[in-house]
């Protein structure tokens, strides 16, 4: 899978107007990073509520952005926590942090062109 969706993000583009795409953008990224930093400060207990929080926030933000990969990771999380799941939190932690950082660089790279 990929980590975005080119074609959701010439989608939004065009719903919102091309030259409004960099300040939601700007606003998506420093989300991520917030979601990062917050992450790696927790452990336990406090990171598995972290995750499940952020991963429900995260399925409406990743796929309006065309983020994908980041969406379907974020959909899985959520629907094993509403399950009551526990969530595997070092397996877990790892893969999102890797989502998000690799989401942000991308959409960073590909906006600062």
């Amino acid at each position: 899978m990929e980590i975005i969706n080119q074609k959701q993000v010439d989608r939004l583009a065009a719903e919102i107007g091309k030259e409004n795409v960099p300040v939601l953008l700007e606003i998506f990224l420093n989300e991520l990073a917030g979601y990062e930093s917050t992450l790696l400060s927790l452990e336990g207990q406090e990171q598995h509520a972290y995750l499940t929080e952020v991963s429900h926030a995260l399925k409406s933000s990743a796929a309006s952005f065309g983020a994908d990969a980041l969406c379907n990771y974020s959909i899985l999380l959520d629907k094993n926590a509403k399950l009551g799941e526990q969530l595997s939190a070092p397996s877990c932690k790892k893969e999102m942090l890797d989502l998000l950082k690799k989401t942000h660089a991308i959409y960073q790279n590909l906006f600062s062109q």
